[in-house]
């Protein structure tokens, strides 16, 4: 069974079958092929896949990402950033990474971050004489960040199948994504010395950062509101989706006067078409993983990895060492939602926290948003800067490695992912 479903999946991945599509169909067939098909499973599967509340706030954080790039927060964001970080040597890099840190805490989208901060910066990196695929690679790698800082749309979607706390899942991963956008900029300043990049004009003013703190207040308070109403207990993570959703429309529409009531139309179809993929991946694997469940493969699976080794860490370091080469493959969402009924027997036999294993897999799912030939934040950075994949595979290395440092240590010092769940979760 196990020979059948690998053999399944290969093949939907060569022939380049939407995922989507391939999940559902390998379900299906091995319904057929066990003698189990039965129409009416497969739509129950499909539509309990979908029925949960938290999983609504996959819609509204994708509204508000697409409210952010109309309502041009990215601008005001940036000259913040560049108030703080931009007189270092390779100052716009630097920006780029600290205003992809901030936009991650208010989308929790990979996509949205990797195209907001791009459309922003890359034309300006260019003009600086930045190399083209070191200033892509740079972005796509700023947009990978964006699922790993809370709040996050794969930890939503992870914790749903988990039944995990969303708020302990936001926790968990604040430490891995500040430590792999630290990572970034310490290796941008010496690519930056190293190819002598002009420092940008002036020195650091405390008055200069005022004033600009001052014009991007409200884009700032953002992550304050969503993320302190969540860990206070005010609202819940779906609710704080809404929040995002309508405050973002709000100061958009009637303090920056950026977005039309015209484009709202189109805005809301936007991100009604990206939540329908999403959804349709979670429904189609809910199918996938009711058969596998059905035919007692995570058993099996868990069985194979616990005779290589006992050892949890051991364990993780090679179901990551797997991740990482999926995620070259496969879009995030679908690993996730692949992936984590069937681990969840391996975590409850070495009692590994489900939280714990959740970041990590998010951490690892985005680095494979900057791996060919599937990496989404490269197809982003590479459309928006108008750079050759090519180019940019060779410059994204160094920083795919950063990310996998930060992902070893999160699997080596489990203290790195579990300190704040841990130290906050008796106010949660």
């Amino acid at each position: 069974m196990i020979l059948l479903f690998l053999g399944l999946f290969l093949v939907s991945v060569v022939i380049g079958l939407p995922v989507a599509f391939s999940l559902s169909g390998i379900g299906t067939a091995i319904m057929a092929w066990q003698g189990i098909f039965n129409p009416v499973t497969i739509s129950q599967n499909m539509f309990a896949g979908n029925d949960s509340t938290p999983l609504i706030a996959v819609l509204f954080f994708m509204l508000a990402g697409a409210l952010m790039e109309e309502s041009k927060l990215t601008q005001r964001l940036m000259d913040f950033a560049y108030s703080i970080v931009g007189y270092f040597h390779g100052g716009l890099a630097h920006v780029a990474i600290l205003v992809a840190m901030i936009f991650a805490a208010m989308s929790g989208s990979a996509v949205a971050t990797a195209a907001a901060v791009g459309g922003m910066l890359l034309p300006t990196m260019r003009a600086k004489g930045y190399d083209d695929g070191f200033s892509a690679a740079l972005i796509a790698s700023g947009g990978a960040i964006g699922p790993i800082i809370p709040p996050s749309i794969p930890m939503v979607i992870y914790a749903v199948i988990a039944n995990c706390s969303v708020e302990r899942m936001f926790l968990g991963g604040a430490v891995p994504g500040i430590l792999f956008g630290v990572g970034l900029m310490v290796y941008a300043r010496f690519y930056a010395k190293n190819r002598n990049y002009p420092r940008e004009e002036g020195k650091f003013s405390f008055r200069e950062f005022g004033n600009s703190f001052k014009k991007s207040i409200l884009a700032l308070l953002m992550p304050v509101i969503i993320l302190g109403g969540i860990f206070s207990g005010t609202f819940t993570a779906t609710e704080a989706a809404c929040v995002a959703a309508v405050y973002t429309f709000l100061i958009g529409k009637f303090v920056y006067r950026t977005i039309a009531w015209k484009r709202l139309p189109s805005i809301c179809l936007a991100a009604a078409k990206n939540t329908a993929v999403v959804m349709f991946i979670i429904s189609s694997c809910s199918v996938l993983a009711w058969v596998l469940t059905s035919q007692q493969i995570p058993q099996q699976i868990a069985r194979t990895l616990l005779s290589v080794s006992t050892n949890p860490t051991i364990v993780l370091l090679l179901i990551n060492a797997f991740v990482l080469v999926l995620g070259c493959f496969m879009d995030a969402v679908a690993i996730v939602v692949l992936l984590s009924p069937i681990m969840l027997t391996v975590l409850q036999q070495l009692s590994i926290d489900p939280v714990f294993f959740g970041v990590l897999l998010v951490v690892n799912v985005c680095i494979g948003a900057l791996t060919p030939p599937v990496g989404t934040c490269l197809f982003v950075a590479s459309k928006i800067g108008g750079v050759s994949l090519a180019k940019m595979a060779k410059a994204v290395i160094p920083m795919v490695l950063i990310a996998v440092v930060v992902l070893s240590l999160c699997i080596l010092f489990p203290n790195v992912v579990m300190f704040l769940p841990n130290a906050l979760s008796p106010i949660l």
